[in-house]
């Protein structure tokens, strides 16, 4: 069963959701860092469903947006402030008041843009982009999000460390789907019974040979390839119950020769 969307019953993700129940009533500025694919969003919606705020649950990913075009998504813009702008726009800003805003990649972000949402947090002033005054009555919680190692973007000169501290007030770390392999089996029914729900399919269920080949693959996709891996099987598979040789190959191939010794191997520069 799964709790505000996350799923999974390994110890690691017991201790995430024990600790998204213990920040989310305060009003701290939460920090999610994990892989790509490992469900922050979905961990910084649940502090947000949590956390009882009255707002909306407002998400920007910073690392889809051009940085001219991300101070228009973040701060928003006036009629005339650029080629364009034909009207007056809220920005994800403004549009969070009362809720929470959710910047995903935030690693991604230029200096400049770093700067400006710095003065925002301090300060609390939103100028949208071509207006000559300030609106300070928004009211947000920041949850921000990246798969970059942001100490290293600090030591690099890439990402302000005064930024860092203050969108790192606490701390989440979502663990990668290798780390947490008993929740494969559980995400692949959700998944199944998700998928197959939605039209009429061949398949219904995994082996327990292709089941087993899917908790001994290292997933570097996490659970968002896990999930396009089950989607993509129910569409194209043309029996009842999926086998081994239904699956990707890097996948099926895997028991009969990187897995097949049970104790753990050493990591290579390929695994990273």
């Amino acid at each position: 069963d799964s709790w505000h969307g996350i799923a999974g019953q390994s110890p690691a993700m017991a201790a995430v959701r024990q600790q998204v129940a213990r920040v989310a009533p305060t009003e701290a500025s939460v920090f999610i860092e994990g892989e790509s694919g490992v469900g922050k969003e979905l961990v910084a919606a649940a502090i947000h469903t949590e956390s009882g705020r009255s707002g909306p649950f407002v998400a920007l990913n910073c690392g889809a947006v051009p940085e001219d075009l991300l101070t228009s998504q973040l701060f928003g813009h006036v009629k005339g402030s650029f080629t364009g702008a034909y009207r007056d726009k809220q920005g994800k800003l403004e549009l969070a008041d009362g809720g929470t805003l959710f910047l995903d990649e935030v690693g991604e972000m230029t200096l400049r843009m770093q700067g400006l949402l710095l003065r925002f947090l301090e300060t609390g002033e939103l100028q949208k982009v071509g207006a000559d005054r300030s609106r300070t009555t928004v009211n947000i919680r920041v949850i921000a999000a990246t798969n970059r190692n942001l100490r290293e973007l600090i030591a690099q000169q890439a990402f302000r460390e005064d930024l860092f501290y203050r969108l790192n007030v606490i701390h989440l770390l979502v663990p990668p789907l290798r780390e947490r392999r008993t929740d494969i089996p559980d995400l692949v029914q959700r998944f199944l019974h998700r998928t197959t729900a939605s039209g009429h399919y061949a398949m219904r269920a995994l082996s327990p040979e292709a089941m087993d080949a899917l908790t001994k693959y290292s997933w570097p996709g996490n659970v968002r390839e896990l999930q396009n891996l089950v989607e993509r099987l129910v569409v194209t598979c043309q029996r009842e119950v999926a086998q081994p040789d239904d699956l990707p190959p890097e996948i099926r191939l895997l028991p009969f020769g990187a897995y097949r010794p049970r104790r753990e191997r050493r990591r290579t520069v390929s695994d990273e």
